[in-house]
Formats: structure tokens, C-alpha cells, sequence
């Protein structure tokens, strides 16, 4: 089973654009094909009792067929884009779970002197996963969401600058009762930035955010103020990095009980190094407050670390593999007479091989293994994977 996620708004520090990168966008218009097979043990995320109750077989094949576009256009001084992906997935044995993919994003780029900045759109839809203990019926809940995104930074190669962001997120359930956790989101940050060659850029910056559950039927949500820095650097063309850190103020909007209003530091930091031509490692680790799926409860902290590599075997060959940990807490609840996940812990290991037949059509075997604990036992689980995918580009 497939989980829906949104990785919302871009990182403060990177919303920049070059003015010579823009200036030297060409006109571009990609299309590609994927199809993939793959084999898991447990798509049902959950133990075999909690799956018999869900009427869900735990091993499953599935295959997804996926088209993609990638365009760019410049039109003057600004350029139009648009990226995005079709697919459909389906399973062998649970086709309660078969279900349409659809993610895009489009907009326009401008800039005006040392100024650029971008308007943008997108739309994601697809089956969500829910694992709390209250919704085993709706594990076929599709879900979708809206955003549109704007942002311009000022800067030059030294000196200072400034930059700015407000996007708007919607995001809707189609099952019935899962409308109690659709949400509105709406984010500003404002920011100056200081950059010189020899020490990178250091941004400071500040955020508000407001939250509302639409559909509930008390006024639920939060509002949550951060301020905080980023700092960025390459070093060379080996190492290049990033690091965010802010404090955060949240506050619900509605009577909240003891614990529910929260004050936390939230960060981001991303490192990349290229030790060779064909070795090269990545890491990054993140902590962050987003609203919850949860029914009843207003917000999740999130923290998440990945590291991982990949080595060119000549020039057909790529070997890549890291492990990824999740862990998640969701906070300002209402409380339940029965056990809600609301905590869990999520470790995956995952290797691939790409083969490179041409430069249109490559070939990447890949696999995995997902270990998840929580405060719920019924999803605690284990799941194995290992799959074959084969991509066209034209």
C-alpha cells in the first residue's frame, strides 16, 4: 500500500534563483515511461490480525505504468514550466487498492534585475494510508491536494539581499468521515540574506503559518510563528551543504488542554560529497512540524535521517543504497476510548542497480526492507521488496 505525501513549500535559503542560470534556460520538452513490477511481503503495513480485519492480503505484486513530462519554455525574460507524472497502480490480490497517480506542477519564472522569483501551482492525488487503529475500513481513501506557491529573492554574488515566500495548501479526503482531518494551510516567511564567495550565504528568516481543519466541528487547527537561519556552502566541487535551524511557537486555535500548545526547535541540514568521479555520498537530516492525518489530533513532529551513496561502474552501471529512519509523534488531540498510532518509528534499508542501455531506455532492480515500531502493536510490522523497473525517455 502507498502512502500520499506532501512535501510542502521549498527551504528557506534555496528559494533563490541565479539570474545566469535563468538567463541561460533553454526550451526543453522531455517526455518518459516507466513501467515497474514489484514484489512485497506485507503491502498491508500492519501485522497479519490487522490485516484479516482490513480484508487485505499482507503479499502483493504490483505493477505501475507511469508517463512523465518535463517543459520549459523562456518567453522573454520570464519562462513557463511544467513537470509532472500519470500512473496507475495495480495489485494482484487487493484491488480495492488499485488506484490512479497523479502529481504536476507548472508556473512561471521572472526576473527583473537582481531580482527573480516564481508563481507556481500543483496538484497531487492518490490512495492515502491510514494506520490509526479507528479507520481500518477506509484503507482505500484516495486523497488529493492543492497548493499554489509564490516566491522572489533579491540578491546579488556579495552583499545583502532579501527574500520572500507565501504558498496555500488545500488537501481533501474523499471518504466521509476521514473529511474531519481535510485541511487549509497557509505560509509566509519573510527574509534577509548575506552572501559572499568565500564564506557562502547566511539567511534570517522569518515564518507564520496557520492551519485549519475545515470540517470539524469545533474551530481546530494552529498557528505557528518560527524564526530562525540557514546557512549554505560549497566547498569546491567535492562538498556542498546546508543547514537550517528556527524556533518554533505553536499555539491551537482551540481550547487546548495541558501539553497541547508546543514550543520546539525545528531543522534541516543536507551535506553532499563527491569523494571521485564515480563515488559520491549524501546525508541529510530534518525535524519538522506538519498537520496530522490523525482524527482528533492537530499536528505531527516529524524527524527524519537518511543517508545513502552511489558508485558508477563504468558508464553503463550505478550501484546506489542507504537506510532512512522516521520518527513521528502526533500532538494536540482530542483523546479516544481506544489506542490511536500516534507514535512511530520507521527504519528502511534500500539498494538499487541501474543498467544504462542507451541514453533513452535504462533498467534499475531495487529493494528494500521497511522496519516500523509504534505505540500500537497491531502496526507494528516488517516488509521486504524487490522490484524491477524499466524507463523510456524521449
Amino acid at each position: 500500500m502507498r502512502s500520499l505525501q506532501v512535501a510542502f513549500g521549498a527551504a528557506v535559503g534555496m528559494v533563490a534563483i541565479s539570474s545566469e542560470a535563468f538567463a541561460q534556460e533553454a526550451r526543453r520538452l522531455d517526455f518518459g515511461l516507466q513501467a515497474l513490477i514489484e514484489y512485497n511481503s506485507n503491502v498491508a503495513a500492519s501485522t497479519e490480525e490487522a490485516a484479516e480485519l482490513r480484508g487485505l492480503s499482507r503479499s502483493d505484486t504490483l505493477f505501475s505504468p507511469t508517463a512523465t513530462i518535463d517543459f520549459s519554455a523562456p518567453v522573454g525574460r520570464q519562462a513557463v514550466f511544467f513537470r509532472g507524472l500519470a500512473g496507475y497502480t495495480f495489485y494482484d490480490k487487493n484491488k480495492r487498492l488499485d488506484r490512479e497517480r497523479l502529481n504536476g506542477t507548472g508556473g512561471v519564472q521572472s526576473r527583473l534585475g537582481p531580482c527573480a522569483g516564481t508563481l507556481s501551482g500543483g496538484y497531487m492525488r492518490g490512495i492515502s494510508q491510514y494506520d490509526d487503529p479507528l479507520l481500518d475500513a477506509f484503507v482505500d481513501n484516495v486523497q488529493e491536494t492543492k497548493r499554489v506557491d509564490g516566491d522572489v529573492a533579491c540578491s546579488r554574488s556579495t552583499g545583502f539581499g532579501a527574500t520572500g515566500q507565501v504558498s496555500k495548501e488545500w488537501t481533501g479526503n474523499e471518504v466521509n468521515i476521514l473529511k474531519l482531518s481535510d485541511y487549509e494551510r497557509t505560509k509566509i516567511m519573510l527574509g534577509a540574506t548575506y552572501t559572499r564567495p568565500t564564506l557562502g550565504t547566511l539567511t534570517v528568516f522569518g515564518t507564520r503559518e496557520e492551519t485549519s481543519y475545515v470540517n470539524r466541528p469545533i474551530d481546530d487547527g494552529y498557528e505557528m510563528n518560527a524564526l530562525g537561519l540557514t546557512y549554505s556552502r560549497q566547498l569546491g566541487a567535492r562538498i556542498e551543504g546546508s543547514v537550517t535551524v528556527s524556533a518554533n511557537k505553536l499555539e491551537q486555535k482551540r481550547l487546548s488542554t495541558a501539553g497541547d500548545d508546543l514550543e520546539t526547535t525545528a531543522y534541516a541540514a543536507s551535506l553532499s560529497y563527491r569523494a571521485s568521479s564515480r563515488l559520491r555520498f549524501m546525508g541529510s537530516f530534518d525535524r519538522a512540524v506538519t498537520p496530522s492525518q490523525v482524527i482528533g489530533r492537530s499536528y505531527d513532529i516529524a524527524d527524519v535521517y537518511r543517508i545513502s551513496g552511489e558508485y558508477a561502474l563504468g558508464s553503463r552501471f550505478m550501484i546506489s543504497g542507504g537506510v532512512a529512519r522516521a520518527e513521528r509523534d502526533a500532538g494536540g488531540g482530542l483523546t479516544f476510548p481506544v489506542v490511536q498510532l500516534t507514535e512511530s518509528t520507521t527504519t528502511t534499508m534500500f539498494g538499487s542497480v541501474r543498467y544504462k542501455q542507451s541514453d533513452r531506455l535504462s533498467f534499475v532492480l531495487n529493494a528494500g526492507r521497511d522496519e516500523r515500531s509504534t505505540n500500537a502493536p497491531q502496526f507494528d510490522y516488517t516488509n521486504n521488496r524487490i522490484g524491477l523497473r524499466a524507463d523510456v525517455a524521449f
